[in-house]
């Protein structure tokens, strides 16, 4: 189960319809309390989050994420990267991809993380 987690109600159904094609089973939220909501509930094998949202931003949710669920394989998505999402990314916690999302750099991402993620189990 992959948690896709993007205010842009657009941008959110564009994730999940390239991740549903490609065979992979998909919930949604629109930022990042929902995103933990969801998690408390279901057990996700990877989180693609966007950076700017409203009430839990990217980067929060990273750290609720990592404190809850070290192992969980999460990817951050952003128009930009800030200095901080480097920081976090260079410090091997998370992914990142850059939008304009390029579907097939996804999709490889997904698969790469989610057959880590299974050796690790």
């Amino acid at each position: 189960m992959i948690l896709v987690v993007e205010d842009e109600e657009r941008a959110r159904e564009v994730f999940a319809r390239i991740l549903r094609k490609a065979g992979y089973a998909v919930i949604e939220a629109g930022d990042g309390l929902e995103a933990l909501s969801l998690l408390e509930k279901m057990r996700c094998d990877l989180v693609i989050s966007d950076i700017l949202m409203p009430n839990l931003n990217g980067y929060a949710l990273v750290a609720r994420i990592r404190a809850k669920w070290p192992d969980l394989p999460i990817v951050l998505t952003s128009g930009y990267l800030s200095q901080d999402g480097g920081k976090t990314i260079m410090d091997g916690s998370v992914e990142f991809i850059p939008k304009p999302i390029d579907s097939e750099v996804l999709i490889a991402t997904v698969r790469r993380l989610t057959v880590r993620a299974l050796g690790t189990l």
